[in-house]
């Protein structure tokens, strides 16, 4: 017998609906999902109207299906019905039909209007094109044939069954799949790409289900597109799901010698027809950078990809989701009843909704039970590091904790070497022997809870947390172990991991946890002020982009990493009292001198730096050099708005008399703008900062060349506003009242 138990009751009662029609051969009217006065279905005939109640009640007893029955006895009273039909996915004796049948006989033929489990089970077989329209069904039902004629492959496969039986109930069948399923039908390969949490897995798992019902013999590759080749059959029916194909961190991993070439013939072997069929699954950032690496990858046909996002599910699907987890959840009575009163409302709406957080919320590892349920799923939305800490305490290695805590301390976006350099240093702090396979394990099982992975054909791979509630937690954490957080101050190797902790503890308000993690900053303020002089002349982990003449584009450390160092000391010791720190501000002073007058650092920083430092309490000489240093550093370098505006604040800031020097530096000016003005289309950048330069230089006429320009920059921008206008949101998804009437069923769940 097929196995109602994957349908919720909307889906059930649907089911229902179309074998009624198809078996009485005449329309059946449904409602909008809700509690419903006592008609579910309705239907004429020459006799009168007619009413069908469906009761899913697969997993309940007869007793409770009996009181429900009850229930129904009043509601049918009033509607004088001239036919009643009661349908149930329970299993139902023929003693127990008769005691329905007594309950509604005014309005029944016979207890043949009764219908339990097997009389659904005999009208589906009867009429199977209406099972062909329920997907979820009929794929379970096959699956669980396959299973059980091919008990050697179910043995094999026990994981990949497991994993698939538990989601498909939960499952909500959209657009989506559609989609992706008619592509795998065209052309035999499907590619599902989008970012984590977002239901690529799940929808695989929906097409490997609907095809092993239909004979094909599932086959799970995990590490190399070498094991569908191993057991590539010409005569069998063959269906290969290789998720994450391009690997979790980088598509590195995966893409072993010729792996792309491989993985390329797989899929023209595939494509090019016959019983086998291939579904994959990567995060779209992967494959596009995969793309542009492997040649063999660059030409991957994109009519075999589909990308899954979450504003690809609309607004009726997210309801159903919701509810269809909720619906097969353990979650109490009394928390159902939260929701439905309209609790559903701000989770639907909620910005950090994902089909990913509603299985957590949903699920044994949450409070279910307690009141205000709604309110906690928000919260858990607003404020996920609740379920980190959960997760953080409860599920992760030791050498995983400290990779979640030492990515605190680092840039938000780190690449995966100064990740490293700094993990293997505290771990090794805390009494761990980390290794490079150990940290790509991390990354793996971290990924996509605590850390998302992002490739940049440019920034190459960087880590970061998954959202800044992931990093204030962390923050938390070392907040409330002080001897962790004396660990992560000793295992410092850059610079930037204590200033960055620091400004975070910088204190805003008494007694909030800044200021608790300021304290033990100054507790260990000795450690602290070794550890940044040991770390001053370390590499920086930031990364930024830039440029050079022989070499183009690329990335490198930020020009001002000992500007920006420098200015932390000034922090320390002018701003927030952390103690006297003249001795590294002098010295490093006495650095950037050198840098500047070998035109190395960077502009900005190094302005800012010296008007700080102006009235620190330098010794005058030593301020003078810096002052001529950068004067000279700037004056030379003059070769684009950025440099001439740096140079003019640095005067104009430090008191300068800019104009002193004959007309040489005007008629400079004048001859660099003209070529900006020939050379940008329509105008240059930073016009107003131009401006500014041309009216202090006394250039009446170039002032008003440049006035016209930002005249007629507005008046383009104002007309591309006005053309651009939204038109508000018009996604044509459910109603307000059809989401009530939807939630209002928990109230009625056996």
């Amino acid at each position: 017998m097929r196995d109602f138990s994957v349908l919720s009751d909307v889906e059930f009662e649907e089911l229902v609906g179309d074998l009624l029609a198809a078996d009485l051969g005449t329309h059946f009217e449904r409602f909008s999902p809700g509690r419903d006065g006592g008609v579910d279905l309705r239907w004429r005939s020459s006799a009168g109207l007619g009413v069908a109640q469906c009761k899913h009640y697969q997993k309940s007893s007869f007793s409770h299906l009996m009181s429900a029955a009850s229930k129904e006895f009043e509601k049918a009273k009033k509607l004088k019905p001239a036919h009643y039909k009661f349908i149930t996915s329970l299993d139902l004796s023929v003693g127990q039909k008769w005691k329905i049948y007594s309950i509604f006989s005014a309005w029944m033929s016979g207890p043949e209007d009764v219908l339990g489990a097997r009389d659904v089970d005999a009208l589906l077989t009867q009429h199977q094109q209406v099972e062909q329209r329920h997907a979820k069904l009929w794929v379970s039902t096959g699956m669980q044939l396959f299973w059980a004629v091919h008990s050697e492959i179910a043995n094999r496969a026990e994981a990949l069954r497991v994993r698939i039986e538990k989601a498909m109930p939960r499952y909500v069948v959209n657009a989506g799949y559609s989609v992706a399923r008619r592509m795998l039908d065209e052309h035999n390969v499907c590619l599902i790409s989008g970012p984590p949490g977002i239901g690529k897995t799940t929808l695989a798992q929906m097409l490997l289900a609907e095809h092993i019902s239909a004979g094909y013999t599932p086959i799970e590759v995990s590490q190399d597109i070498n094991e569908a080749w191993h057991v590539l059959h010409r005569e069998s029916k063959q269906i290969f799901i290789y998720d994450d194909f391009l690997g979790q961190i980088t598509f590195s991993e995966r893409m072993s010698k010729n792996e792309d070439r491989r993985l390329t013939d797989l899929i023209d072997r595939i494509s090019d027809g016959g019983d086998k069929k291939l579904v994959l699954t990567t995060r779209e950032y992967i494959l596009r950078d995969a793309r542009r690496a492997y040649e063999g990858l660059h030409g991957l046909d994109r009519e075999f990809q589909f990308i899954l996002e979450l504003n690809g599910y609309s607004r009726r699907d997210r309801a159903q989701i919701l509810y269809n987890h909720l619906w097969h959840s353990d979650v109490s009575p009394n928390c159902m009843h939260e929701v439905a009163q309209g609790g559903y409302k701000e989770i639907l709406d909620h910005a950090g909704y994902s089909p990913r957080m509603i299985e957590y919320c949903t699920g044994r590892a949450f409070d279910t039970d307690s009141p205000g349920y709604p309110q906690r799923v928000v919260v858990s939305l607003d404020h996920p590091e609740r379920i980190w800490r959960f997760a953080f305490e409860r599920h992760l290695t030791q050498e995983q904790r400290l990779l979640v805590l030492v990515l605190c301390t680092l840039p938000v976006n780190v690449e995966l070497d100064p990740l490293w350099r700094a993990h293997e240093s505290l771990c090794k702090s805390c009494g761990l022997q980390p290794s490079r396979g150990s940290f790509r394990d991390c990354l793996e099982v971290l990924e996509g809870t605590f850390v998302s992975i992002e490739i940049d054909s440019a920034a190459g791979t960087t880590i970061r947390h998954t959202n800044p509630s992931v990093r204030e937690f962390g923050i938390l954490t070392l907040s409330e172990d002080a001897e962790l957080f004396r660990a992560v101050i000793e295992s410092a190797v850059f610079f930037e991991q204590l200033s960055s902790l620091y400004r975070y503890a910088s204190p805003t308000q008494p007694g909030s946890k800044k200021s608790i993690l300021f304290s033990l900053f100054l507790s260990e303020r000795e450690k602290v002020i070794a550890q940044l002089s040991q770390t001053f002349h370390s590499p920086s982990p930031q990364r930024e982009d830039r440029w050079s003449a022989d070499d183009g584009p690329y990335r490198g450390e930020p020009l001002g990493k000992y500007e920006r160092r420098i200015r932390f000391y000034y922090q320390l010791d002018e701003v927030d009292s952390y103690g006297s720190q003249r001795q590294p501000i002098e010295s490093g002073v006495e650095l950037l001198v050198s840098r500047w007058n070998e035109g190395k650092g960077g502009k900005s920083e190094a302005n800012t730096l010296l008007m700080r430092l102006r009235h620190y309490g330098l010794s005058e000489p030593l301020w003078d050099q810096a002052h001529d240093a950068l004067h000279r550093w700037l004056s030379s370098t003059l070769r684009g708005t950025e440099d001439w505006t740096h140079l003019f604040r640095h005067l104009r800031d430090c008191g300068d008399d800019m104009f002193a020097v004959s007309g040489e530096m005007s008629e400079r000016f004048a001859r660099f703008m003209d070529d900006e003005f020939s050379s940008w289309d329509p105008f240059p950048p930073d016009l107003d900062e131009m401006r500014e330069i041309a009216d202090s230089f006394g250039l009446t006429e170039l002032v008003e060349k440049i006035d016209e320009a930002l005249e007629e920059e507005i008046d383009e921008s104002a007309s591309a506003l006005s053309y651009g206008k939204s038109k508000g949101r018009q996604d044509g998804n459910t109603s307000d009242e059809g989401e009530a009437i939807l939630f209002a069923r928990l109230l009625d769940r056996p």
